[in-house]
């Protein structure tokens, strides 16, 4: 596999570290070089957290990049970012909450999904929390990682019925 780059882009209180967490560590179980870096704004809930993976089959020389190859978008106050940080040629997965029109470049690959929505269900006051691993789900639905990795990793923990749950969603959309 050559190296992907990854960003996943949400608010404070969705998961969006966790769920880069939890993909770093599935993928390095499962034999890959992977690196993880997260950023959030000082108030955390609801301004804008992105966690940045590069993923490969060999080491990484740079844990940094600009330009992603996928960019994961769960909330309209990351969208802007989040795009003008993807690849000409990338792969947009927006939650169908986001509107994004006339702000995509021509050339970019865009899937839109009801994450949020589905995820968020008979949960009053959840902001997505589940949201994120439900992408995870369907990035490996797209093929760019192996769901079974995922599973194993999220079959632990106190949330992991959830996790579990969050992930199946996301690979049936």
């Amino acid at each position: 596999m050559p190296e992907l780059r990854l960003r996943l882009s949400g608010i404070g209180g969705q998961g969006i570290v966790f769920a880069g967490r939890l993909l770093a560590q599935a993928l390095l179980e499962a034999g890959k070089h992977v690196t993880l870096r997260y950023a959030y704004g000082a108030e955390v809930m609801g301004t804008p957290v992105h966690s940045e993976l590069v993923i490969s089959s060999e080491p990484i020389l740079c844990p940094y990049f600009e330009k992603a190859d996928v960019a994961v978008v769960l909330h309209p106050r990351a969208c802007a970012e989040a795009i003008s940080g993807l690849s000409p040629t990338g792969l947009l997965v927006l939650d169908s909450g986001v509107n994004a029109q006339g702000k995509i470049p021509l050339k970019v690959r865009v899937e839109v999904r009801p994450f949020v929505a589905l995820s968020s269900r008979d949960r009053p006051g959840d902001p997505g929390r589940l949201a994120p691993v439900a992408a995870l789900g369907f990035l490996a639905k797209l093929g760019l990682f192996p769901l079974d990795p995922l599973l194993r990793a999220a079959s632990t923990g106190r949330a992991a019925e959830e996790n579990l749950e969050a992930l199946k969603l996301g690979f049936s959309l």
